[in-house]
């Protein structure tokens, strides 16, 4: 568990973090994760309540209705190339009292609209209809963005309703679409309210966050949880999975800009004594909070350094001599502010 020689695909990934969901107590990692997904959603009301029901099926399978099994193939697929599909398998299915999350987790930047339309679809008919009136369904995206997905990115019209589909429409544009070109219909709020995004980032961040809890506690049940999520950390670490160093607070060594304006850099003009040299942008250091100096040799340079702006490169040209100039143009940008997302 958690060690892969071969590298780490995202069924391992999906495995090892429900997995450990799973079976480890559900104040451990469970309710850390609901208590994540309702910060991120508050106005959702989900709430880590009724714990002792969760029930957490890893790649469970359900059967797709006669009906709907040759319509359940992208819709810019050539009819040629269609196929009857039998079943769709989620990566996770999460049921709690009054609530079922449908997980589809990519360990990449993939948002696979149409797979999220027929866990919808299927989920709603599984879940809804023989539930109670108040049970919640949420269909999950976990991937590796750092901000929420939008766009579809699929383009289609069904000669039988005239449903167009842009690459523009949002995810739940798009099944709500989807929805219309089966004969069934869902208001487009009642699919938003029921999609959610979470970054393996934010799970990242979420298993750093529990590895000290748990440290700072002397029991034997929290040594024995801090090795598994201490694993698991680590794998994530190993693939790049934790948040942008910036947002990791109370770390010594870290850099935090204030102001929200701008990274204080140097402008520099090159001496036109010599026309010849060219100025790469990677060799330029910041100068982050006055923590840094430049370092490099400035001598065949003349210019002053601006501690205000960020430079941009621009070329311009000498129409007399057909001589090249490299100038630093300064400019100001955005950055991050500590405790930002």
């Amino acid at each position: 568990m958690f060690t892969y020689p071969w590298g780490i695909n995202e069924d391992d990934l999906t495995g090892d973090f429900f997995g450990l969901m799973k079976y480890l107590p559900s104040e451990a990692l469970l309710m850390p994760f609901l208590n994540l997904v309702h910060s991120l959603y508050p106005d959702r009301n989900i709430k880590s309540e009724s714990l002792e029901e969760a029930e957490i099926l890893l790649w469970p399978t359900y059967e797709i209705p006669k009906e709907w099994r040759e319509e359940f193939n992208r819709p810019d697929t050539p009819t040629e190339r269609r196929h009857s599909k039998y079943y769709i398998v989620p990566d996770v299915v999460l049921h709690f009292s009054g609530v079922t999350f449908i997980v589809e987790a990519e360990k990449s930047h993939s948002v696979e609209a149409e797979q999220l339309f027929q866990q919808y679809l299927i989920g709603r008919r599984q879940f809804l209809t023989s539930r109670r009136n108040n049970h919640k369904l949420f269909n999950m995206l976990v991937n590796i963005d750092q901000i929420r997905p939008y766009f579809c990115n699929i383009r289609a019209t069904d000669k039988q309703t005239g449903v167009l589909i842009s690459p523009s429409d949002s995810i739940p544009q798009y099944i709500h679409k989807r929805a219309k070109m089966l004969g069934e219909t869902f208001s487009v709020d009642e699919i938003a309210r029921s999609f959610l995004w979470i970054s393996w980032h934010h799970i990242g961040r979420l298993a750093e966050e529990l590895v000290d809890r748990h440290k700072r506690k002397a029991d034997e049940l929290s040594r024995f949880i801090s090795k598994f999520l201490l694993g698991l950390k680590e794998m994530m670490d190993s693939e790049g999975l934790y948040p942008v160093r910036i947002f990791r607070a109370g770390d010594p060594n870290e850099v935090v800009v204030k102001d929200c304006v701008s990274i204080p850099v140097s402008s520099v003009l090159p001496n036109c004594k010599d026309l010849s040299p060219s100025i790469d942008p990677q060799s330029i250091p910041l100068l982050l909070s006055g923590k840094s100096s430049l370092t490099w040799d400035t001598s065949e340079f003349v210019g002053a350094i601006h501690p205000s702006c960020i430079p941009a490169f621009q070329l311009l040209p000498d129409l007399t001599k057909y001589l090249l100039q490299t100038f630093v143009q300064p400019t100001n940008i955005k950055v991050l502010s500590q405790g930002g997302y």
